[in-house]
């Protein structure tokens, strides 16, 4: 057989393809070893496909193909079978005379639903692997989008391939290709088609017996635009995928040598071990729109549009990683202006006079942070400035000098599951204790601050740790922008508990160094704030002898170096009367949902001023 020029096919195709009002890139190369023709189309913007067709392919060299073949005419048989191919890899996303949805898997959020229906379904079959699931959610796409094609060409070329898989594969199917092939037949096979392929049938009954099922349980009938109906029907994909996916699984206790149509496909190999979750590593997955799918950013919009819509988290993510994407892409939704500080911002940077921080008159973000007063009982106390004097302030790109550690000490008691305002606690198919309660707006506040650092350029260069106070205080621990993983392992999967107190002891532990950043949110009262923290000790006539100290008093000495703000979810308490006595920083909010644009508002502010030179000296 005369060779087959790799760029004379891929201009053969790139027709083929602009024919069907498709933009998409055709690229065709010759690969030394492959066994077979394979293709792929890219799920990006510009959906290019990719074929490779093996050096010196031949597949008239089988009777049964050669056969089959004649009746076809076609002047290259090879050009036939890449054709169909061609029309394959479009399918998945669109043909030309198709409308929206007739593609599969179309885009990500269709693989990403027949990812987790078909994992899902093997999982219960106690057949899941990570190859096995993204092996037979190709199969099961395939047959849909066979019968779709098949509305545009006959698929004898389709065909032909199925026949050389038998051909390289000593002539009989495996179990889980040989039902492949049987439901593409049962949807759009021809009976000259159905001919050939009969010879690599084992017909097993097991393998019958699935086929049956499959059309049975699905709804498949011979009416092809009935059945087209069913299978592309999206909102139905959940089911058809896992109704597929049970059955065939079944099967899947045998190797699967041969290939699907798709660059990089290797067929299916029994794994060790069948897995007891279901669990996916990007580095490991080498189906490159799954892989996409995994893409931090993709899962973002996917966990913010599944809350939306009320569905669950992916089966395919762990809970707490699936909470961490829907809160990063919740903060970067929050508008703010924590863009990092501008060259030759105008900003009032020297005070004339400074007097001392009235929270009932004064906004927040006037306080001169690092720069502290006294007040007339001698107690320091915020700074602000009574009048200011203009300067062109020259920054720099980023920060150089900057307070290094951020701490958190956030209220994870059970009021915090409270509603954050009026609206009730909100939607909890993704968020457990709601997208509206009290802690979301915790939490969030935590992720937007983090995020607005590193608007600010700082974000990668400090260190951080959350403190959780409830029943019990436990820290983080300091960890490095790398390690902050560990933080929102414990923020998103936190111990609610039954009351409200504060271990000043690990507070003073974990806030040790001074200059640091201090935040601290509570919706209540600190139950132990007035507790002794020391008794005071009694001589025989009950005399003081030693002045002891309440937890209130060792908390105001622990947070006096750092920068410190305060943010009370509803009404005044004592803690924020005495925080506000001691000349602390206290934000009051009635509706928690301000909490994160708060706080992050403040982040800002702060970094700014510092970074134009207000800090204290």
């Amino acid at each position: 057989m005369i060779p087959l020029p790799a760029k004379d096919l891929e201009q053969h195709l790139q027709r083929l393809v602009l024919a069907q009002g498709s933009a998409s890139s055709v690229s065709v190369t010759e690969i030394t070893g492959a066994r077979s023709i394979a293709a792929h189309i890219e799920h990006t913007d510009s959906r290019p496909i990719k074929v490779q067709i093996p050096a010196g392919w031949n597949p008239l060299k089988y009777a049964n193909i050669q056969a089959f073949s004649r009746r076809l005419r076609a002047p290259d048989i090879r050009v036939k079978i890449a054709e169909d191919v061609g029309f394959h890899e479009m399918g998945h996303h669109k043909l030309k005379h198709d409308a929206r949805g007739l593609g599969c898997p179309e885009d990500l959020h269709g693989k990403e639903i027949a990812v987790e229906a078909v994992s899902k379904a093997m999982l219960e079959a106690g057949k899941f692997s990570p190859q096995g699931a993204l092996h037979l959610e190709n199969v099961i796409a395939d047959i849909i989008n066979n019968l779709n094609c098949s509305q545009y060409t006959k698929l004898n070329g389709l065909s032909m391939y199925f026949a050389e898989q038998g051909e390289v594969n000593r002539g009989k199917y495996s179990p889980l290709f040989e039902a492949f092939v049987k439901l593409n037949m049962h949807l759009m096979g021809s009976p000259r088609q159905q001919k050939m392929l009969r010879q690599y049938y084992t017909n097993a009954q097991r393998i019958d017996d699935v086929v049956a099922a499959c059309i049975q349980e699905v709804g498949l009938t011979k009416d092809k635009q009935q059945n087209i109906a069913r299978l592309f029907d999206k909102s139905q994909w959940p089911h058809l995928f896992y109704t597929f996916g049970k059955h065939l699984a079944t099967l899947m206790d045998h190797d699967s040598a041969e290939l699907l149509p798709h660059i990089g496909a290797g067929g299916y190999k029994v794994p060790s071990t069948f897995g007891s979750v279901i669990r996916f590593t990007p580095d490991e997955v080498d189906d490159e729109d799954f892989k996409r799918v995994l893409d931090r950013d993709n899962l973002k919009k996917v966990m913010l549009r599944r809350n939306k819509n009320g569905e669950n988290i992916p089966s395919f993510i762990e809970n707490w990683r699936a909470l961490d994407y829907f809160y990063q892409g919740k903060a970067a939704e929050i508008i703010i202006k924590a863009e990092a500080p501008r060259r030759g911002e105008r900003l009032p940077i020297a005070p004339i006079q400074t007097r001392q921080f009235d929270p009932d008159k004064d906004a927040v973000e006037h306080i001169l942070f690092g720069h502290i007063i006294f007040d007339e009982r001698g107690e320091p106390c915020f700074a602000v400035p009574r009048q200011y004097l203009d300067h062109q302030a020259q920054y720099k790109k980023s920060m150089t000098s900057y307070p290094e550690l951020n701490i958190a000490l956030l209220d994870t008691s059970s009021s915090m599951k409270l509603a954050a305002n009026a609206g009730g606690v909100g939607n909890t198919s993704i968020v457990p204790w709601g997208d509206n309660s009290r802690y979301h707006y915790g939490v969030l506040t935590y992720y937007g601050v983090e995020k607005a650092l590193h608007r600010l350029g700082v974000g990668t260069k400090t260190r951080y740790n959350l403190i959780t106070f409830s029943s019990q205080t436990k820290a983080s621990g300091e960890k490095t922008h790398e390690e902050r993983g560990q933080i929102k392992q414990r923020i998103l999967q936190p111990a609610f508990g039954t009351s409200t107190e504060i271990d000043v002891d690990v507070l003073a532990k974990q806030t040790r160094e001074p200059g640091s950043i201090l935040m601290t949110i509570s919706d209540g009262e600190i139950q132990n704030w007035d507790s002794w923290y020391t008794e005071p000790k009694l001589d025989e006539d009950n005399n003081v002898v030693k002045a002891g100290v309440r937890v209130k008093d060792r908390f105001k000495h622990i947070v006096a170096d750092k920068f410190y703000v305060h943010f009370q979810i509803g009404g005044e308490t004592a803690v924020t009367r005495d925080i506000e006595r001691w000349g602390g920083t206290v934000v009051k909010i009635s509706n928690a949902a301000e909490l994160p644009r708060r706080a992050i508002d403040i982040t800002h502010r702060f970094y700014s001023s510092y970074a134009a030179g207000e800090k204290g000296k």
